[in-house]
């Protein structure tokens, strides 16, 4: 079932949730909603499962305007962080629930929700604990639960709200795997809620990046990682640097410091942010495009030496994450040595408009495109 979202706004006592928000949502796609809180993530959420309703716009399920349908009219599966299962019912009674209060003329028989129920517990690797009570399991298996009561009503859409975010670590890297692995096998239609930017990136077959009401952008995890659209996505997402500068005739000032990043091909003036990860910059000895420093910290670990680089004639300091290759000379770095960083890639944000910088042209000399 593929959902559209069309020029939403939703307020709360007046004051605006979402502000003209719109998507697209595709047949059998894995959607992750992803921003801090008080973007507006759930609240989309709650409008596409209509336990809200919008001020303005529309939301089509299919080809019908679902916009002010209950729940139930939308047939939606909802699971909720806190997993919402009943204390008293046993495991195979809670996922049984949303069929056995169905009206009569639409009830199945009970052999029909016995075996559902038996399809379900081994679809979420939970055979053999029908008859236990939620008190008597884990936070992981409570939430496999949780997710097999939502998928037994067969939903049209399913909807999950921060679905790990009571977990530890550990069980929700195993059940993020287990997530994807139950979403190939059933090909809902599934959108989830998380503020976890690693959560997104590893589920989803498309993320969308909201702040303050707004959706700053679609795209696959790589789209959204590598060619961040806004400054919000570029700071979001990822360990990164942002730098205030002035650009004058194609130069980069920072703290009146000219640090040799060339603009050239489209040129702008005044105030701007560069934006770079701290896993794109590499040291070299190239002083083309690379940013000079003095090494202020050096940290070793799982394969990667971390930087802290504070730029000459600036308060500034850049941090760096780079792999602990033998040949890249990072392993001979101490505090106090002179160092040149050179970005793969960067983006600087003058004012509205984004000017990013690829690897490729960074190799060639540098290449400008505007994205406005």
């Amino acid at each position: 079932m593929d959902v559209k979202v069309r020029n939403i706004r939703k307020e709360f006592k007046g004051q605006a949730a979402l502000y003209d928000v719109s998507l697209d949502i595709n047949s059998g796609e894995l959607i992750a909603l992803l921003g801090p809180s008080g973007s507006g993530k759930t609240t989309l959420l709650r409008l596409i499962a209509g336990l809200e309703f919008p001020n303005r716009g529309t939301i089509h399920f299919g080809g019908r305007d679902a916009s002010f349908q209950s729940v139930q009219e939308r047939h939606v599966g909802f699971v909720f962080q806190a997993y919402a299962l009943f204390k008293h019912m046993t495991v195979f009674d809670n996922i049984a629930f949303g069929l056995t209060v169905r009206p009569r003329a639409e009830r199945p028989s009970r052999a029909i929700i016995k075996n559902k129920v038996t399809e379900l517990l081994e679809l979420v690797q939970l055979s053999g604990l029908e008859k236990r009570y939620p008190g008597q399991l884990s936070g992981g298996q409570r939430q496999r639960v949780a997710l097999a009561r939502a998928l037994a009503i067969d939903p049209t859409v399913l909807l999950l709200d921060e679905p790990f975010g009571a977990l530890d670590a550990k069980v929700r890297k195993d059940l993020r795997r287990w997530l994807r692995e139950l979403h190939d096998a059933t090909h809902h239609t599934t959108v989830f809620v998380t503020h976890d930017q690693e959560e997104a990136l590893e589920l989803a077959d498309r993320v969308v990046v909201m702040s303050n009401g707004k959706i700053e952008q679609v795209g696959t995890p790589l789209e959204v990682y590598d060619r961040p659209a806004t400054p919000f996505v570029y700071g979001f997402l990822g360990s990164t640097n942002v730098l205030p500068v002035t650009v004058q005739n194609g130069q980069v000032f920072l703290d009146g410091f000219e640090i040799p990043l060339a603009v050239t091909k489209e040129p702008v003036s005044g105030p701007a942010s560069i934006y770079i990860r701290a896993h794109d910059l590499e040291v070299t000895d190239n002083r083309q495009h690379a940013i000079p420093g003095v090494v202020k910290m050096v940290r070793h670990f799982s394969g990667q030496t971390r930087l802290e680089v504070r730029v000459p004639s600036s308060t500034h300091d850049i941090s760096a994450e780079i792999p602990d290759d033998r040949h890249s000379g990072v392993r001979q770095l101490e505090v106090g040595h002179r160092v040149l960083l050179r970005p793969r890639q960067f983006g600087l944000f003058p004012r509205e408009k984004q000017f990013e910088v690829d690897a490729q042209a960074l190799n060639q000399g540098v290449h400008l495109s505007v994205v406005r």
